[in-house]
């Protein structure tokens, strides 16, 4: 499934409204540090708690997922991955990604990927991988529990057109479109060009999306 959304913060920012489940004990939300304001601020307001995952030099700015005791990975309810990393530029590998993913399948949490400078890599041989391509490398087809954002802003430099989109496991994307009103998750003219562009070129396999496709879905 793939979601048109108002740019990747809003988007975001929806997400955890959507998906967060307040009536259960003591929900966290997991961010690398330093992150996006969005991610802390997108927590806080769906009622859980921020916990920070340092990105410290030794781990090569990468958030170190196992010094999450299980506890707290048990009462993770969404974890925020950037890659590449703002304001690090580190680029997580396939293991790091195949790590979370592990522990997403083990503790029920769902993985927002923030991949709005996914385009942006210096070697052109060796694009960053993605968590869609990940998950689906790991014979999870469907994608579950996995959501992956996008954005025209960084890799078109446009950030005024506020268009974006979703992707990945289409029960959570089914229950984000429904629960989050239209107007707030996605509007205007590129949003809408971009639905309409998808509902004609529909996309049998968005963890295989080609730039070219990026492209097309932002004309």
């Amino acid at each position: 499934t793939v979601l048109p959304v108002n740019g990747t913060r809003e988007g975001l920012f929806a997400f955890v409204q959507a998906v967060v489940d307040s009536s259960r004990p003591a929900p966290a939300v997991l961010m690398p540090n330093p992150f996006y304001q969005i991610y802390e601020g997108a927590a806080l307001l769906a009622g859980a708690e921020p916990a920070y995952l340092n990105c410290d030099r030794e781990l090569g700015y990468l958030p170190s997922l196992d010094a999450v005791d299980a506890a707290l990975w048990d009462r993770c309810q969404v974890l925020f991955l950037c890659s590449p990393g703002n304001p690090t530029g580190a680029v997580m590998p396939e293991v790091y990604l195949r790590r979370a993913l592990e522990l997403s399948a083990q503790h029920g949490f769902v993985i927002a990927s923030d991949e709005c400078y996914s385009e942006i890599y210096p070697d052109e041989a060796q694009p960053p991988p993605g968590l869609l391509q990940v998950a689906h490398a790991m014979g999870n087809s469907t994608f579950e529990r996995c959501v992956v954002f996008h954005s025209l802003s960084k890799r078109s430099s446009v950030p005024g057109l506020r268009s974006g989109f979703a992707a990945g496991d289409a029960r959570i994307l089914d229950g984000f479109r429904g629960a989050v009103p239209a107007g707030f998750r996605s509007h205007g003219d590129t949003t809408r060009a971009a639905d309409r562009w998808l509902g004609a070129n529909p996309v049998p396999d968005p963890g295989r999306l080609t730039t070219s496709q990026h492209r097309k879905v932002g004309a």
